[in-house]
């Protein structure tokens, strides 16, 4: 619940996009440049490159650009909407007040741009504007790509924590309607359906977890997990109504299945592709699972005049817990956000189940 409380009042424009934006400068330039932008002085670069910029007062911002040997005219940026900004208002609403202060709102209209230096343009150039020292950039995906990884930290965090909220199918799925079954099919139960009852069987999974990156590639750790899974049976279908319930002595017998997971298991992920602002990654984890089946038995005898909501007439509990090797393999993994906090998603299949999501903090 608290990871869900913390998703509900983040602004989704700047955990994704960041209070920077990026710019990417290629140029018709034969010596390194120096590159002044609102986020930073970039010395002595080589063109193509990639800079940063504040996304405060991004309209009318200027990128200068300065060399040995050559004059350049000023990047002038201009600003647009961030459709990640529309997430906000759609999901959480008051979380768009976020976004207009850190002014995630927006981005640049243009992020890539060609520069030629001043000095080498023609005089029918200059006059007749046939050619502009600052043209817009139709820079490949493949390229920008490049940079972004060329442009990455020398340093960055290398630990994290995350925790996240697991839904879906899970290892121990199997075992738990088996036992399950085992009880409730001699004694023609069947799914007795609640207001509160909203995952019935399905396994939700909190998991705290704990992280070391040991270079841009590799990192190692381990997890922390806790599943619930709980149900309700009756007997009571052939009872038509209350009214008949009351007026014809008879038992009721009600089941309520509470089977718990607690596993801990040491973890490896790989980083298949980073920049800036996002992660993408796969895990693979192996450990030791504790797994309690309890299933709890009420029967309860109706038509008393004196008791119309019936009484219990017997109780019984049976349980058994196993321990199992525990393990997760999540091929798809994204880690997203440009500050400390991270939006993490993981898809995959094991004892966290198939969909996690959930916050990381990286220090």
């Amino acid at each position: 619940m608290a990871v869900l409380l913390a998703m509900c009042f983040s602004s989704c424009a700047t955990m994704f996009s960041g209070t920077k934006a990026d710019v990417f400068i290629e140029g018709d330039v034969d010596e390194p440049v120096t590159i002044n932008s609102s986020a930073g002085v970039y010395k002595d670069v080589t063109l193509p490159t990639l800079v940063e910029v504040k996304r405060r007062q991004l309209n009318g911002q200027h990128i200068q650009v300065t060399s040995e040997h050559h004059t350049f005219d000023d990047i002038v940026l201009e600003k647009t909407f961030n459709e990640w900004s529309l997430v906000s208002v759609l999901a959480w609403g008051s979380s768009f007040l976020i976004d207009l202060m850190t002014n995630a709102v927006s981005k640049p209209k243009y992020d890539q741009f060609f520069i030629t230096p001043v000095d080498r343009l023609s005089a029918a150039d200059t006059i007749y504007r046939k050619r502009h020292s600052v043209m817009v950039s139709t820079m490949g995906s493949d390229a920008r790509a490049r940079l972004r990884e060329q442009q990455l930290p020398v340093t960055y965090p290398r630990h994290e924590i995350n925790a996240t909220v697991g839904f879906g199918p899970n290892q121990v799925d199997h075992s738990t309607k088996r036992f399950v079954d085992d009880i409730i099919q001699p004694m023609h139960m069947e799914t007795n359906t609640e207001c509160g009852d909203i995952f019935g069987d399905s396994y939700i999974i909190g998991k705290l977890e704990y992280h070391y990156r040991l270079n841009r590639k590799w990192d190692i750790g381990g997890l922390a997990a806790w599943g619930k899974s709980s149900e309700n049976y009756t007997d009571e279908y052939y009872y038509a109504t209350e009214q008949h319930k009351r007026e014809h002595l008879g038992t009721v017998t009600y089941g309520y299945p509470n089977c718990r997971s607690f596993t801990l298991a040491p973890s490896v992920r790989y980083t298949w592709y980073e920049t800036r602002t996002y992660r993408l990654f796969s895990r693979v984890s192996l450990g030791v699972m504790r797994h309690h089946l309890q299933f709890d038995i009420e029967e309860w005898k109706f038509g008393n005049a004196n008791q119309p909501h019936g009484t219990i007439v017997r109780e019984e509990s049976m349980e058994k817990t196993k321990w199992r090797m525990a393990y997760q393999l999540s091929p798809i993994g994204i880690s997203v956000g440009a500050g400390p906090i991270k939006f993490a998603v993981e898809v995959g299949y094991g004892c966290l189940g198939v969909c996690n999501i959930g916050l990381g903090f990286c220090f």
